[in-house]
């Protein structure tokens, strides 16, 4: 028996290690592939959008597989149709040349009303499907979840001044937040936050990981949006500001890991993908920028209107 259980334990240290080696090998690739995109988006934006176009497609593949793995089944056709909407309403910008503002007014009345319209669609289509609403709504919901952030991505380079600063910390301030989360986690880590949909989060782990996301975001906002916009506010107040929108990026952040961890237990998968091997699918790597984005586009919008 001793001789089984060293065994076993040999065993299972070795495949920690594999998978531990996998996933540091997976996270450089991944790291270098967004790195390959977004850093020529700073001259040319086309190459975010790649980007962005890339994620969208991927996501909405393993978010309409997660619903119907989940016992429902979402319109394929209108999920399409409304990603495509999303899309028209960027070009829509570009010929009319309008101002984020504009853009970002014209993407909620659109985009939402059609959302909503979603959930009224699928019980007319099908009157004697009893889960008719209930995949109308997931449907609406998943294109409303899926384009927002990356509608929010896309405006940023394409329709506010120095947007790709302000993208940077959308893509990289929940890599922050979860590196940090994680070593507070494991030194200072006692009472779990949501032990029923994340069992390893603690709100050291969580307070850890929002005061280093802060911090990140208000040294690189000093240090560079400042400059680069040429901002008349004082930087005590600058700094004081976006130290504040660092707490909110990396709550949202945790609330987009969240989210996700939620829908995989409803439906019971694992992961949403395996593309990324020991990560997922892209949802698992994206899950908490797409609540990240959007707030990054808010700094930004305060950023040009306000300071």
């Amino acid at each position: 028996m001793p001789a089984e259980t060293d065994a076993l334990a040999a065993y299972l240290i070795k495949k920690v290690r594999l998978d531990l080696r996998q996933r540091v090998i997976t996270g450089i690739i991944f790291t270098v592939l967004v790195l390959a995109f977004i850093l020529p988006a700073y001259f040319f934006p086309v190459t975010g959008v790649i980007m962005a176009v890339i994620i969208g497609v991927f996501a909405c593949i393993e978010m309409f597989k997660a619903i119907k793995h989940g016992g429902y089944n979402p319109s394929k056709r209108l999920l399409v149709i409304g990603m495509a909407l999303a899309a028209l309403i960027v070009v829509i910008g570009l010929v009319f040349g309008l101002s984020i503002e504009g853009i970002m007014s014209l993407y909620l009345i659109v985009v939402c009303m059609y959302c909503v319209a979603c959930g009224i669609n699928l019980p007319l289509v099908k009157p004697n499907d009893e889960k008719a609403f209930f995949d109308g709504l997931f449907t609406g919901c998943t294109v409303f979840y899926v384009s927002f952030p990356l509608f929010c991505l896309i405006c940023s380079l394409l329709f506010v001044p120095n947007g790709w600063f302000y993208v940077i910390i959308g893509l990289f301030a929940p890599w922050a937040t979860d590196t940090f989360a994680y070593f507070t986690g494991v030194a200072f880590g006692k009472h779990k936050i949501v032990p029923h949909i994340s069992p390893k989060k603690t709100w050291e782990g969580c307070i850890g990981g929002s005061l280093f996301c802060a911090i990140c975001v208000t040294v690189y906002c000093c240090l560079v949006i400042y400059r680069v916009d040429k901002l008349e506010i004082s930087m005590l107040l600058y700094g004081i500001t976006t130290f504040i929108v660092g707490l909110l990026i990396s709550v949202m952040s945790q609330l987009g890991d969240w989210f996700c961890s939620v829908i995989k237990r409803r439906t019971g998968i694992k992961d949403f993908g395996n593309i990324f091997p020991g990560h997922g699918g892209m949802l698992d790597r994206f899950d908490s920028a797409f609540f990240t984005l959007p707030v990054a586009l808010l700094l930004a919008i305060i950023a040009n209107n306000i300071f």
